[in-house]
């Protein structure tokens, strides 16, 4: 079996192939280490002060250009821009596969060889710059050895000299940089310092487009797993691409994913309009009450949007009935919370709110469903979102019943605490509800 690109390369020496540090003793300074070099490291506060005024201006221009990019078939052209500032020909990005422990296909700038490409992708050099995590030189591919395939592959792109540059992000690798000239080139200590700085910001970007179009993916899963979600998908993918620049911004995409797939559950029963938004409210409201910080609210709302995202497998005639559900139909009902936990458990982000759809239905005493848990083996989240869902239940009207008034459901749900609730979230809804406006309660 082929060693995999990042094992330590095998078979023929490197001979002419430099790294940074042992090409630094041409009379300039020493190029920085590319280990120091993460985003805020030591290097931007001291390395890159000692570049002349035109050099930091060169470097502030690649930076712009850079972080406007948004995929990487947008990112490659704007490195080969840059590095015509060198004199080099060709810029080429290999993104890095975590999951396969290689490199993938990338993209290039100023060479047309997708087999030169791929050979260079597989080939030794390739495999030492990443397992080192340290550029490397080939000032004339000439000199390498005539069996040697990276010679080939560089010969088949027309390339004489290149630089190879780990792009890494802490201590992961991100992907490969090569930057190529067409005739033979000693890279200077300047221009190993560019080059240096020009693959910390390739890195970032890098970076960025891989978590962007891992939202894209998500959003795409969700468009295939529901059909009543075609029609919203169309206005998410846009909100994805105006959201992406930021990963925060993108958080705040799923949330509003969880929205739509919620809203369009609920129009499966018009008598529930706006319960999910309820339950949300509330929810958040007594995880505040209990001094959650902003991630557990942000987790605890996403599980009560979609508690009840199950139904969408309930039968119509069930959802429906306006009458009592048969001891059948009741517990064709039942099965809502695991439904609903099948549904969402490949989606990476809502892992965290997977308890709140499968266990918002159990109580404190044990005589719950599905799994008839009992006290705090109920996940905190869980137990906050049913106080939070038989409220806005009680005093909501259904088909075969009025709601409830908001006092006498708040009487029932503290009737209720230790048995049916857990006492400490009862206390804090009691509390939040007490303090408006917090929450605003139904008929007041």
């Amino acid at each position: 079996m082929t060693p995999p690109v990042f094992a330590p390369a095998r078979g023929p020496r490197l001979p002419r192939i430099s790294s940074w540090a042992e090409a630094a003793g041409d009379g300039h300074a020493p190029a920085p280490d590319p280990a120091s070099l993460q985003a805020g490291g030591p290097y931007e506060a001291a390395g890159a002060m000692d570049l002349p005024c035109p050099d930091l201006l060169t470097v502030w221009d690649w930076s712009v250009a850079i972080s406007a990019s948004r995929d990487l078939p947008d990112l490659v052209p704007r490195v080969g821009q840059c590095v015509e500032r060198l004199g080099a020909r060709a810029a080429v990005i290999f993104p890095w596969d975590p999951a396969a422990r290689a490199l993938r296909s990338g993209g290039s700038s100023g060479t047309e060889a997708p087999e030169g490409l791929a050979s260079l992708a597989c080939g030794a050099l390739s495999a030492a710059i990443v397992a080192a995590g340290r550029p490397r030189a080939v000032p004339d591919v000439e000199d390498l050895p005539a069996a040697d395939p990276d010679r080939a592959a560089a010969r088949a792109l027309g390339w004489r000299a290149l630089a190879g540059l780990p792009l890494r992000l802490g201590d992961e690798p991100v992907g490969l940089l090569y930057v190529a000239w067409v005739t033979p080139r000693q890279i200077t200590a300047r221009e190993r310092t560019l080059l240096t700085l020009l693959a910390q910001h390739v890195a970032v970007s890098l970076a960025n487009a891989s978590i962007l179009a891992e939202s894209r993916v998500r959003a795409e899963a969700l468009e295939r797993a529901e059909q009543q979600m075609v029609a919203y998908a169309r206005d998410l993918r846009e909100v994805y691409e105006r959201e992406r620049a930021r990963r925060a911004e993108v958080q705040q995409a799923y949330i509003t994913t969880v929205r739509v797939l919620a809203a369009a559950i609920e129009t499966r029963d018009a008598y529930t309009g706006g319960h999910v938004e309820r339950v949300a409210e509330y929810s958040v409201a007594i995880g505040r009450e209990l001094g959650w910080d902003e991630d557990q609210l942000m987790t605890l709302e996403l599980g009560a949007l979609l508690h009840d995202v199950g139904k969408i497998g309930v039968d119509d005639g069930v959802l429906r009935k306006p009458a009592k559900l048969e001891p059948d139909e009741w517990a064709h009902m039942q099965r809502h919370p695991e439904l609903g936990a099948h549904m969402l458990r490949d989606v990476p982000f809502l892992q965290a709110s997977l308890s709140c759809v499968l266990y918002h239905h159990e109580r404190f005493d044990g005589a719950g469903y599905p799994h008839r848990l009992a006290g705090t083996a109920i996940p905190l989240e869980a137990r906050i979102v049913s106080v939070a869902d038989t409220f806005d239940a009680m005093t909501s009207d259904r088909p075969y019943r009025k709601g409830l008034p908001a006092s006498v459901a708040l009487e029932e749900i503290a009737r209720c605490a230790g048995s049916q609730f857990d006492p400490l979230v009862v206390r804090a809804f009691l509390r939040v509800v007490e303090a408006p406006p917090l929450v605003s309660l139904p008929g007041a």
